[in-house]
């Protein structure tokens, strides 16, 4: 059973999405994500977009750890109707809105959301994305994204390296059992 790691919400049980359709961030990989996030101050206070939801582990951890906004997309229908479960037990647990979850697709989401608006993005896509389509979402998250904010993306790690914007650069780049974690910002930041 997945839970809320650390914070507020810390300890509190999560609903996970029936089925093999959702790959769920592992509880290890999890941990070790807003371990360094936390340490480097990318939590708490800020606004946090979380791509490719699932049911909404990540999202939830985020406003446990004090975010003060948080947002999980999902195309997803059954995910969704889990993510909002998680995302109301959370927000019950600190005792405001702090999560939402969108039901649409990430691209399109991504489309409609003014620059700028993000200070920390999070990705987990299916590990089977088509890169094409992995490019053009990290393209439009880098635009979403403050020009000072971190884009955090999970990939399995026997994967190839995605191809980063121009003006981006790999900060730090961790394995965790099957997954690899980029922690990627803007050049000059």
């Amino acid at each position: 059973m997945s839970k809320i790691v650390a914070g507020q919400a810390g300890g509190l049980p999560l609903k996970s999405v029936p089925g093999t359709n959702t790959r769920p961030t592992t509880e290890r990989t999890k941990e070790a994500i807003f371990s360094w996030l936390d340490s480097r101050d990318w939590i708490a206070g800020n606004a946090v977009l979380d791509l490719y939801t699932g049911s909404g582990g990540l999202a939830v951890e985020a406003a446990s750890r004090g975010a003060t906004k948080v947002t999980g997309v999902d195309n997803a229908r059954t995910a969704v109707l889990v993510a909002e479960a998680n995302a109301a037990i959370v927000n019950k647990a600190v005792g405001q809105q702090i999560v939402d979850i969108n039901h649409m697709p990430v691209q399109r989401f991504l489309q409609m959301t003014p620059e700028s608006s993000w200070d920390v993005i999070l990705a987990d896509p299916p590990y089977d994305i088509d890169e094409e389509q992995l490019l053009g979402t990290i393209t439009q998250a880098f635009r979403a994204l403050m020009d000072d904010g971190l884009f955090v993306l999970e990939r399995a790690a026997k994967s190839d390296e995605p191809q980063w914007p121009s003006d981006t650069y790999v900060v730090d780049a961790r394995r965790y059992g099957e997954a690899k974690v980029y922690f990627v910002r803007r050049t000059g930041y």
